[in-house]
């Protein structure tokens, strides 16, 4: 009886020195995006250009989690602030450049 707990009582202290805590972070990423949009285009081209910010911000920050802080990425906590330059564009258009630009947030677990 007595070998056994001093066992049990060995592996958890053991185990309790093994073991890392890991904490959470957060860190950022950006992402810009131009596009050039035509007439026909307009909103669907103006949304995706928009969505290809927000990715490319994701991305980067996932990137810095990952590479710079050797973390985990936690991806469903990104928050993503992206904006564009014009933001509308009007019906039948002439075509202009859009400028879309994403900052993103992420939670990032590191040891």
């Amino acid at each position: 009886m007595k070998t056994t707990l001093f066992i049990g009582v060995l592996f958890l202290q053991l185990f309790s020195f093994t073991a890392e805590a890991t904490r959470q972070i957060t860190v950022t990423g950006r992402g810009t995006e131009n596009s050039f949009c035509n007439a026909n285009s307009g909103f669907f081209c103006l949304t995706n250009a928009k969505n290809r910010a927000q990715q490319d911000g994701e991305r980067d920050a996932r990137w810095t989690c990952e590479m710079s802080h050797r973390g985990r990425a936690l991806s469903y906590t990104s928050y993503c602030s992206t904006n564009c330059n014009p933001n509308y564009l009007p019906p039948n258009h002439d075509g202009t450049w859009v400028y879309c630009r994403s900052e993103c947030r992420m939670d990032c677990e590191v040891q």
